[in-house]
């Protein structure tokens, strides 16, 4: 039952469905009973198509944009918890092991010199 869920639709489908959802036209709620497809599948399908726009869209050297167009809500918060996803994900990644600041030893923090 679930392959035969996840194959029914193509590609187009699947993102006419999740952008009648981005751009208000239709709720999820509406969508998923129309297509008949459980809403975790649906979600899955806004998360792959959020993932994909950010991989295609992403900066290929140049300055990124520093005004933020208007976005629906939904799609607003679904780009905002991919990105901390992301973040999450790359936390610690962006520096070479060996050019890190050595860990502190506790207890020498704060202590002055020893007067001679």
């Amino acid at each position: 039952m679930k392959n035969r869920e996840l194959d029914r639709f193509g590609a187009v489908e699947k993102c006419r469905a999740v952008l009648a959802v981005w751009t208000e036209r239709k709720n999820a709620a509406g969508v998923v009973k129309e297509l008949g497809v459980s809403a975790p599948l649906f979600s899955q399908w806004q998360e792959r198509a959020l993932s994909g726009m950010l991989d295609a869209l992403e900066p290929r050297g140049t300055k990124e944009r520093t005004e933020e167009p208007a976005l629906p809500v939904q799609f607003k918060r679904l780009l905002d918890r991919k990105v901390r996803v992301e973040e999450l994900a790359n936390l610690g990644r962006s520096m070479p092991w060996r050019n890190r600041p050595p860990k502190s030893k506790p207890g020498k923090e704060g202590t002055a010199p020893a007067a001679s």
